[in-house]
C-alpha cells in the first residue's frame, strides 16, 4: 500500500513479497578451494517499506528497508581432499532456518530530466545488508579410510552452523520513470563498493567461530516496477528487484570459543551473496 501527503511532498509505500537468498562462502589455500558451504533460502516473506521526501529545487531524499521471515532454507557443506579432484566430504542440512534478513538504505538526489511522461534521476546512497542462517541435524558423506567410506546423519536436534554475512555499500544510482495512460514504468540501477563486509561462522560442535573480513568489491542493484491506475487513487503494481555481491576473498579469524584462543589465516576465505525479490500489491493517496 501507498500513501501520499495532500501537498505531495512525503510519500509512503509499502509492500509484500517473496525473495529468494543465496550466499557463498569458502575456505581457500593458496589458489587452491578447500571447503564450500552453499547457503540458501527460497520462498522468504519480505516486508517492504520506502519513504520518499520531495525537496526544493528537485532534489530528494528517499529511505528504504526490508524484513525477511521463514523461507524454505538448505545448506550444504562441500571439502576437497585432493586439490582439482571430485569433492570427498560432503554435509547436506535440509532444516537450515533464516535467523534474519534485514536491508536498509537511504539515498539523496535530484531530478535532471523531465519531458514528456518521462523523469530521470541521480542519486548516491548507502546500502545495508545483512543475512544470517542456522543449520541444524543433516546428513553426511566423509572420507576417512577410503573415498567417501563413512555414511550416516546428524541428530537433528544439534545445531551445526550458523553464518552470517554484512555487506555495507555505499553507491550511485539512475532512476528513470515513465508515465503511459494509466500505466506508470519505473526502474532503477546501482553501483556501489562492498567496503568493510564481513561473514561470522559458528561451529557450535567443534567451539569454533571464525571472522571472514572480505576485501572491497563491487555490488551492483537492478530493480523494475510495473503499475496500472484501477481508479484516481488506487493503482495495483508488480516490482521486482535482483541484487549481487560480487565475490570477494577475505582474510580470517579462527577462534576457540571455549578458551578464546585464535589464529588469523591472510586470504584464507571468501564469499559473495545475492537475491531476487518479486512483490505485488496496491497504491492508494490521500
Amino acid at each position: 500500500m501507498s500513501y501520499l501527503s495532500g501537498d505531495g511532498d512525503v510519500s509512503f509505500s509499502g509492500s509484500y513479497g517473496l525473495t529468494s537468498i543465496k550466499a557463498n562462502e569458502f575456505v581457500w589455500e593458496g589458489k587452491t578451494k578447500v571447503s564450500q558451504l552453499i547457503w540458501k533460502s527460497s520462498y522468504v516473506s519480505t516486508f517492504n517499506a520506502d519513504l520518499k521526501i520531495e525537496l526544493p529545487k528537485d532534489w530528494y531524499l528517499n529511505a528504504r528497508g526490508t524484513i525477511g521471515l521463514g523461507g524454505d532454507g538448505h545448506m550444504v557443506d562441500y571439502d576437497w581432499i585432493v586439490p582439482g579432484a571430485d569433492w570427498s566430504d560432503r554435509s547436506r542440512h535440509p532444516d537450515t532456518r533464516l535467523n534474519h534478513y534485514l536491508v536498509g538504505a537511504i539515498e539523496a538526489g535530484r531530478q535532471v530530466i523531465s519531458y514528456d511522461g518521462t523523469d530521470l534521476s541521480l542519486g548516491a546512497g548507502f546500502k545495508y545488508t545483512d543475512v544470517k542462517w542456522t543449520a541444524w541435524g543433516g546428513s553426511y558423506v566423509y572420507t576417512f579410510n577410503r573415498f567417501r567410506d563413512s555414511r550416516g546423519d546428524f541428530d537433528p536436534k544439534e545445531k551445526g552452523i550458523s553464518y552470517r554475512q554484512s555487506w555495507p555499500v555505499p553507491y550511485l544510482g539512475v532512476n528513470l520513470s515513465h508515465n503511459e495512460g494509466n500505466w506508470t514504468f519505473a526502474g532503477s540501477l546501482q553501483g556501489g563498493l562492498a567496503i568493510d563486509a564481513y561473514g561470522t561462522d559458528d561451529h557450535w560442535v567443534r567451539n569454533l567461530r571464525f571472522y571472514d573480513y572480505y576485501y572491497t568489491r563491487p555490488s551492483a542493484s537492478v530493480s523494475a516496477s510495473a503499475a496500472y491506475a484501477l481508479r484516481e487513487n488506487t493503482a495495483l503494481f508488480v516490482s521486482g528487484s535482483f541484487d549481487k555481491m560480487f565475490r570477494a576473498r577475505a582474510d580470517t579469524k579462527a577462534v576457540d570459543t571455549t578458551t578464546g584462543a585464535h589464529s588469523l589465516y591472510k586470504d584464507g576465505a571468501g564469499g559473495d551473496y545475492r537475491s531476487m525479490t518479486v512483490s505485488v500489491g496496491l497504491r492508494g493517496t490521500f
